[in-house]
């Protein structure tokens, strides 16, 4: 006897194959989606903290500045509100978190040369809907020297 076609039992295995590698597929790309997403969120979180640290820290070398420094301690821009330095809002991308300034008084002491350093610690954080920490920024700005 001749066959010249599959069973349905042959079919319903073919069929289930088919699924099965339907499906693993769809995960892989749903999953790299997903990654992809949040590598963006992530970079934008980064960039967006760093250009308010710029702001913050932009006149802190002058004793006019570091006195003005101060000010920033709290600031916030809730998401929607997220500046550039020129005072217009960044792109959408950069819209969906928000940023906060934290500062510190601080010393950094360098034992080699017997140099104590005096300024402020600043901290500036990127947290999404959920206040997850998505990027943090951190940097010392020494106060200016008397001349």
């Amino acid at each position: 006897m001749n066959r010249r076609g599959l069973t349905l039992f042959e079919s319903l295995i073919a069929i289930g194959l088919l699924l099965a590698t339907v499906t693993a597929v769809m995960s892989a790309l749903a999953a790299g989606r997903q990654h992809a997403n949040e590598a963006r969120m992530s970079l934008s979180a980064g960039l967006a903290a760093e250009m308010l640290m710029a702001r913050v820290t932009a006149k802190a070398s002058t004793e006019e500045g570091w006195n003005d420094l101060e000010v920033w301690n709290g600031y916030q821009e809730s998401m929607g509100q997220i500046e550039a330095g020129s005072g217009a809002l960044l792109p959408e991308a950069y819209q969906s978190m928000d940023l906060q300034v934290h500062m510190a008084e601080g010393r950094h002491e360098i034992p080699a040369i017997a140099v104590r350093v005096d300024g402020r610690d600043v901290r500036v954080e990127a947290r999404d809907t959920n206040g997850q920490l998505l990027a943090q920024v951190v940097r010392f700005v020494p106060e200016p020297q008397q001349p």
